[in-house]
């Protein structure tokens, strides 16, 4: 009985994971169908944006803590620093309204809080920045401040984040953006514990550029 409830779980995991790249794929498609000739208006140096992400499953580079989920919604601001014909580099500031953060409480159940915070330093580096499709990577910390103390610990820990992604152009001054983003969080050793948490995340969102 065990046994085919731990292959029940293991099915329906693989079935969403499935699911939230098979959307990515149908949503990078349908974007590129829809796109004019036109490209990235190369002389915009202001880019504003939206993401919305989700965890997928957890990482165990550097925290503890298992059988936990994240979503999070984040605005973004980016202003472009350096650009030559191929690359283009941009401080990116964001700004997080609300991320909620589910860990395993003592009956076993995932009890959530809320959070919100930001990340006042990264980067993000595009390629082809005068293409239609533009791969980027992106990096950057910054800070969650949660409703209640978290991972049995502290009401503010700290975030660090490494991403990859595709910026799809509809048009000279708007973008689709998909990727992959590995997330850490913890409280810098602030609490009297620290099991920190890392997930592979998905996102999904757009910006405009001006």
């Amino acid at each position: 009985m065990s046994r085919g409830i731990f292959t029940y779980r293991e099915q329906s995991r693989a079935a969403s994971e499935s699911g939230w790249w098979l959307l990515i794929a149908v949503l990078l498609v349908l974007a590129f169908l829809a796109t004019p000739a036109s490209t990235q208006d190369v002389n915009a140096n202001n880019e504003f944006g939206a993401w919305v992400s989700g965890q997928f499953r957890n990482g165990h580079a550097f925290g503890s803590t298992v059988n936990t989920r994240m979503y999070q919604f984040e605005a973004r601001y980016a202003r472009l620093v350096y650009a030559n014909r191929t690359l283009a580099l941009r401080y990116v500031a964001t700004v997080v309204p609300i991320s909620s953060i589910g860990v395993p409480g003592s009956n076993g159940r995932r009890m959530y809080a809320y959070a919100s915070g930001g990340s006042p330093i990264a980067i993000q580096l595009n390629w082809l920045r005068s293409h239609r499709l533009q791969p980027f990577f992106t990096s950057g910390g910054g800070f969650l401040y949660f409703n209640q103390p978290e991972f049995h610990a502290t009401r503010l820990n700290f975030t660090a984040q490494v991403a990859v992604g595709l910026q799809v152009f509809t048009s000279k001054h708007h973008s689709l953006d998909f990727g992959y983003r590995y997330h850490h969080i913890s409280n810098a050793n602030l609490g009297t514990v620290n099991p920190g948490m890392d997930s592979h995340v998905l996102f999904v969102g757009f910006s405009f550029l001006r």
